[in-house]
């Protein structure tokens, strides 16, 4: 039985217009390289060599065009509604972002929402996303398997079955393609889920 709900942020609640063109310009200069940094955190992390003080300065880079963004976000339709249903009926509701806290607080607080949430994980306290959502599954003391995880993006769903939760996956152009969970097109869909499985 499903008693809480892990939410991603951008592409899931929201849309943030994170200029990664900028970003990218500025990780190469840091890096002295005309490198790609796709997958974004892991190649920061890789080309870092675990240098704690690299890695700091590369996510303050992103954090800068993060709270730009954070600025001008738009909401995902539903999702302010999807979140009040939910904590309504008394599911915990945890919140995982690859977004740093500064730019998630502001995005929160614009929304009113922030209150809604038993726990908010940001890229400060992990940039792996398995890790953000094993902490919150701990903060919600459930099973794993009590626990659905909302996402956008298939690393989503494959950390959420790492970690022993039920992946959903928000991702239009993923309904008639992927198969390895439950794909909605929209955030109401979420209430048609099977709750008691």
């Amino acid at each position: 039985m499903i008693k809480g709900i892990i939410f991603d942020l951008d592409g899931t609640l929201v849309r943030l217009p994170i200029k990664y063109d900028k970003i990218f310009t500025k990780l190469q200069d840091l890096f002295d390289t005309q490198d790609e940094f796709k997958p974004l955190i892991q190649t920061i992390i890789k080309k870092a060599n675990n240098d704690s003080k690299i890695i700091e300065k590369a996510f303050n880079i992103i954090c800068e065009e993060e709270v730009i963004a954070a600025k001008n976000f738009k909401v995902i339709d539903g999702s302010i509604d999807i979140l009040n249903y939910f904590k309504n009926k008394n599911y915990a509701l945890c919140l995982v972002t690859m977004q740093c806290m500064k730019a998630a607080k502001i995005v929160l607080d614009k929304m009113q929402i922030s209150e809604l949430f038993s726990s908010i994980i940001t890229r400060d306290i992990s940039s792996e996303r398995s890790i953000q959502i094993k902490k919150s599954v701990d903060v919600l003391s459930f099973f794993p398997d009590e626990v659905m995880v909302v996402g956008d993006r298939i690393h989503d769903v494959v950390s959420a079955k790492q970690v022993g939760c039920i992946p959903i996956l928000f991702n239009k152009s993923k309904i008639d393609s992927f198969k390895d969970c439950k794909v909605i097109s929209e955030l109401p869909q979420l209430i048609k889920q099977n709750f008691h499985n």
